[in-house]
């Protein structure tokens, strides 16, 4: 069993490999050549047996290369099939078999080539869909970290309540909001994001009061940008909580968004103030990964200012909101 599942995870593997232009010429010649000298050690004359090793050159050609480069090993096989192996093709008499045999051949190869991609495709997507689950999982990982780091935070510093009943209300208040910030998750795989109650929602649980200031115009944000921006906003303003302007009752951070003039960039800019002294991270952990460049947010640039961390974002595709649009 354990001898199957490696041949399995191998020939998995070289499936689902992108190869280079090189190696593709590369494979390409050793598809054409390897199956011929083979064929030359077992029966060198020519007519007296099959060329068996030409069905699986048309095979592994179209499994391991590009459609161009399978093409190729298909004609380049059947070129030295022709040259040292057949008859001459002026001999050949075309009666009604040998076009029967022919149609035939060639209906086998397109089943074998057919058969062939459609394996392929089938493996590549499965594994990209076994990648964007592993994905998933690690970054819901790293999102219950944070909610639990967040909550952590809330309750060591606020609300300042005089009675534990005012405490449980107001703390039950600030658990909600972080979880309606959480369903926004969902957001961008059905329609557009509508700003601000994208961001307002989003920074719900960390804005205490007006400590997270927001401005700007009211505009629509794509869907492929929505989930983006609510995990990077949502990082920006965990890491505040725990290590930067948020987490000194002095700080702020101001948060504004503008729309370029040609009406399709919307920039970003996260800025904290009045808080600790900042210092750059020595490790980068899985949250770095949402503050940078990714489908959906096409710049993001972030800095560590002593004075307070500041990150601008750029998404490309947002347009202005018109009030009936924003209903």
């Amino acid at each position: 069993m354990r001898v199957l599942t490696g041949i399995s995870g191998a020939m998995c593997a070289a499936l689902v490999k992108r190869r280079g232009r090189g190696q593709q010429a590369m494979l390409c010649a050793a598809l054409v050549v390897l199956p011929s000298l083979l064929r030359l050690l077992i029966e060198p004359e020519p007519g007296t047996m099959p060329f068996l090793s030409f069905w699986p050159t048309v095979l592994l050609g179209t499994l391991l290369l590009d459609t161009g480069f399978a093409v190729l090993a298909l004609f380049g096989s059947l070129a030295v099939a022709f040259a040292l192996f057949a008859r001459p093709v002026i001999g050949i008499v075309w009666d009604g078999r040998s076009v029967v045999s022919l149609v035939l051949g060639i209906a086998c190869v397109g089943l074998v080539m057919t058969t062939a991609m459609v394996a392929r495709a089938t493996v590549r997507e499965l594994d990209a869909r076994t990648r964007q689950q592993e994905s998933f999982n690690r970054e819901l990982r790293h999102r219950s970290r944070n909610l639990l780091a967040v909550i952590q935070a809330l309750s060591a510093r606020g609300p300042r309540a005089e009675n534990p009943i005012d405490f449980f209300r107001e703390f039950s208040d600030r658990l909600e909001s972080l979880a309606k910030a959480s369903d926004l998750l969902r957001i961008g795989t059905e329609a557009e994001g509508h700003l601000p109650e994208l961001i307002e929602r989003t920074i719900a649980p960390f804005a205490q009061g007006s400590r997270i200031r927001l401005s700007g115009p009211a505009c629509l944000v794509p869907d492929q940008s929505c989930i983006p921006l609510i995990m990077a906003v949502h990082e920006l303003g965990t890491n505040a909580v725990k290590h930067g302007a948020l987490s000194d009752p002095a700080g702020w951070v101001d948060l504004r968004w503008f729309l370029a003039p040609d009406g399709d960039r919307l920039y970003l800019l996260w800025k904290e103030l009045g808080g600790p002294l900042v210092t750059p991270p020595v490790h980068q952990g899985t949250g770095s990964h949402l503050l940078r460049a990714q489908p959906g947010l096409e710049a993001v640039d972030l800095m560590f200012d002593p004075k307070g961390v500041w990150c601008e974002m750029l998404i490309v595709g947002a347009r202005a909101g018109t009030p009936a649009e924003m209903a």
